[in-house]
């Protein structure tokens, strides 16, 4: 049974007052069985060569991509392909633009790393296994994916550095419109801007893998809550 591991850095404060920091280090588990992990390589390989013969060979038939019920092969193929006959025809420009971001999804899924769960499933990236405390929204919860990310007292990149965030748990306050820029508070209570670069939401995409007859495949890939 998987446990994600975060630490708890306590501030200098008067108890019952104590705030706490909370942070997810990256992990991935994947070496844990070699034999996903090279069916994990393959698969990168695939996404990597925009190979979608081979990525549907490595997803199970009935592959769930929306919590509306759409799922199988057809619609994978529809979510990497993006034709523009899809779009209505005074949108249909917007088309090469969702595919690449739908690429680039599922390349940074599985670049992220991830864990095994109790039942033998393989779920990343890490930060989906993270459970967040009872007063989160999940729709609130964000992840610094780097170290030494900077808080900023504005929205803006010269904006006073108000602290240096490593692979901490925030909360999302608002998306400044305009802007490269997050509002987010930290555990601790402090509030800043951080860039949208180094933040991963809770609900953002994540995968799942499981064996199918012996073989692993891609089950899941699916973004919300």
């Amino acid at each position: 049974m998987l446990r994600i591991f975060f630490t708890l850095l306590t501030l200098c404060l008067p108890l019952p007052l104590v705030a706490q920091v909370m942070t997810v280090p990256p992990v991935d588990e994947a070496e844990a069985d070699e034999n996903f992990a090279a069916y994990r390589d393959r698969l990168l390989e695939a996404v990597v060569a925009r190979d979608i013969e081979a990525i549907l060979s490595m997803a199970s038939d009935d592959i769930r991509l929306s919590f509306g019920g759409v799922s199988g092969h057809a619609a994978l193929r529809e979510f990497l392909t993006v034709s523009p006959e899809s779009f209505p025809e005074n949108r249909r420009f917007e088309a090469p633009a969702m595919r690449e971001r739908n690429w680039a999804d599922l390349e940074t899924v599985l670049r992220m790393g991830g864990v095994f769960d109790g039942d033998g499933r393989f779920a990343a990236p890490y930060t989906w296994s993270y459970q967040p405390p009872g007063d989160m929204d999940p729709f609130e919860v964000m992840f610094v994916t780097g170290t030494g990310v900077a808080m900023r007292d504005r929205p803006i990149r010269f904006g006073t550095a108000l602290g240096w965030l490593d692979h901490e748990v925030v909360r999302l306050l608002n998306w400044v419109s305009g802007t490269s820029y997050v509002e987010i508070e930290r555990g601790d209570g402090t509030k800043g801007f951080v860039h949208r670069d180094y933040l991963r939401a809770l609900v953002d995409y994540r995968a799942i893998f499981e064996k199918r007859g012996g073989d692993w495949k891609m089950v899941t890939f699916i973004a919300g809550d």
